[in-house]
C-alpha cells in the first residue's frame, strides 16, 4: 500500500527525472504538489497512533460526548490540525493550578493522517498539544469550558428538524460534528435575549430532509417555555436559524 512517506519520495524522484529529461515545467507541477501547503495526496489515510494527554475528567467527558453524538475523535483532531495550520485556531494556555490540585493526566489515542501530523510538528508545536486543546475546545471542557458558561452539557434526546438537503450538507460541512453544541449556544443566546426568535424561511422546500441533532434537553425545554407565546416558532427553528447565521449559510442555498 502506498503511504504518504513513500508517495512523497516517489514524487521527489519523478521531479528529479523530469528535470533530467529537460522537462522543467512538468517538474514544477510535481514540486508544487510536494510543497507543504499544497501536498494533500492521501491526506485521509490514517497515520500512526497519537497519544493525547488530558485531565481525566476532560478525557472521560470527551469520550462520552463523542460516543453519544456519533462523532469520530480522529476526524475532530484532523479538523483541529487543519485549522491550526490555517491560523484559525491557536492553543490556549490553561490556567495555573495550585500545587497538589492538578488533575491526573490520562491518555486518549487517535490516529490522525500522517501528513497533517507532520505538518503540525514542523511548526514547532507538539501535535498532541494541538489535539488536546482542540478536543477540549470542541467538547467545551477543561480550560475551554468557561467560553460556554460552564461545563459542557449532556447531549439530549435525538431531534430531527427538517431542512433543505443542500442546507443540511452545508451545515454538516461547517459544523464538523459540533452542530448540537452550536445549537445549545444559540439557545443560550436566545434565553439571554441576544438573538431574534425567528424561524428560517426556505426558498425551496421541494427536497426537505431530517437533520439529526441532540441539544441538551433542559436547555431545549427552557427555550420551549420562552416561546410559549410566540406563534409558529419552535426551539429547533431558533437553533437552526442560529446555525445559518453562525456559519453564514443563506436559507436560499441550493
Amino acid at each position: 500500500m502506498t503511504t504518504d512517506r513513500n508517495l512523497r519520495a516517489g514524487l521527489t524522484a519523478a521531479s528529479a527525472r523530469l528535470k533530467e529529461v529537460n522537462s522543467p515545467e512538468l517538474a514544477t507541477y510535481v514540486d508544487t504538489v510536494l510543497s507543504v501547503g499544497a501536498f494533500r495526496v492521501r491526506e485521509s489515510e490514517g497515520g500512526d497512533n497519537l497519544t493525547v494527554r488530558l485531565p481525566i475528567t476532560a478525557r472521560d467527558h470527551i469520550k462520552k460526548a463523542a460516543a453519544d453524538m456519533g462523532v469520530d475523535l480522529t476526524s475532530v483532531v484532523e479538523e483541529g490540525f487543519r485549522q491550526f495550520l490555517a491560523g484559525d485556531f491557536t492553543v490556549q494556555a490553561g490556567p495555573r493550578e495550585r500545587r497538589g490540585a492538578a488533575q491526573a493526566k490520562v491518555n486518549l489515542n487517535v490516529r490522525p493522517a500522517e501528513l497533517l501530523h507532520e505538518q503540525v510538528a514542523q511548526t514547532g508545536t507538539l501535535p498532541m498539544h494541538v489535539a488536546a486543546a482542540y478536543l477540549m475546545k470542541v467538547f467545551r471542557t477543561g480550560p475551554y469550558a468557561d467560553d460556554y458558561q460552564g461545563e459542557a452539557l449532556a447531549p439530549g434526546r435525538e431531534r430531527m428538524p427538517q431542512v433543505p438537503r443542500p442546507v443540511r450538507e452545508r451545515i454538516r460541512e461547517a459544523a464538523g460534528g459540533r452542530a448540537s453544541m452550536d445549537i445549545e449556544e444559540g439557545f443560550t443566546k436566545a434565553l439571554a435575549g441576544e438573538i431574534d426568535l425567528v424561524a428560517p424561511v426556505w426558498a425551496d422546500t421541494s427536497d426537505m430532509v431530517p437533520f439529526k441533532v441532540r441539544p441538551n434537553d433542559a436547555l431545549f425545554d427552557r427555550v420551549k417555555d420562552l416561546l410559549k407565546d410566540v406563534k409558529g416558532v419552535t426551539p429547533m427553528h431558533v437553533g437552526i436559524a442560529f446555525l445559518l447565521d453562525k456559519y453564514g449559510i443563506d436559507p436560499a442555498t441550493s
